[in-house]
Order: C-alpha cells, then sequence, then structure tokens
C-alpha cells in the first residue's frame, strides 16, 4: 500500500526562506541607497535656495553696498549651512585688475557645514551704471 504525502520537505522550506532573506537584504540595501540620495537631494536644494537668495540680496543693495570678500559666515535661517563671498574688480575685458573699476565680480560658494557635500558656487558682475 501507498502513503501520499502532503506538504514541503524541509529543504524546500530552508531554500524558499534562504530565497526570500536574499532579496530582503537587496531591498533593504536599496532602501539605505535611497534615503542617502535623498538626503544629498535635499541639502544641495537647500544649498541652491540659499545662493539664489544671497545672489538677489547682493544684486538688490547695488553696486556700492556690496561687501567686500569674507570668509563662511553661518545662514540664520539654515543653521547647518554657511557662504562664502569673494568680491574682486574687473576691466571691461573682465580681467581682474587692482584698480577701481565700475564692474565686479563676485563669486558666491555655499557649503553644508559637515563638509560631506560639494560647494556649490555662482559667479557674476555687477557694474555701477544705470
Amino acid at each position: 500500500m501507498k502513503t501520499i504525502k502532503n506538504g514541503f520537505a524541509l529543504v524546500e522550506v530552508v531554500i524558499v526562506i534562504v530565497l526570500i532573506s536574499g532579496s530582503m537584504l537587496v531591498f533593504l540595501e536599496a532602501l539605505n541607497q535611497a534615503k542617502l540620495y535623498q538626503t544629498k537631494s535635499e541639502i544641495v536644494t537647500i544649498q541652491s535656495i540659499i545662493l539664489h537668495s544671497k545672489t538677489n540680496e547682493i544684486r538688490s543693495r547695488g553696486f556700492d553696498y556690496v561687501p567686500m570678500s569674507s570668509g563662511f559666515s553661518a545662514v540664520p535661517d539654515y543653521p547647518n549651512f554657511s557662504y562664502s563671498l569673494n568680491v574682486d574688480y574687473v576691466d571691461e575685458n573682465l580681467t581682474l585688475t587692482s584698480n577701481l573699476s565700475n564692474l565686479k565680480r563676485i563669486n558666491l560658494i555655499v557649503k553644508h557645514n559637515s563638509n560631506n557635500y560639494t560647494e556649490i558656487s555662482d559667479t557674476f558682475i555687477i557694474s555701477n551704471a544705470l
């Protein structure tokens, strides 16, 4: 007389558990990578907002009220970020000059204070002419 066995063998169950565990490890690593990219994206977005805001602030002050070069200063609304301002006079050919001129080249740098992320910067010219 033959008996019919229903169900799974222990080896089959172990193989399924190993496969599911492996796929869960891959899934968890993907979640970790997604979190890292999200954090980096948020930091770059905040840096861009600060850069845009400071550029507009400097342009709205006018030529005579642009502060000269400064080291990194804290950003009041974003305590984990700082910015640096480098101002040079340039001539009509946009080459650096030590003489006073009607053109200033402004290099604005924004960074995260942890130094784990790249700085972003923008360079623009502001003139004294109307």
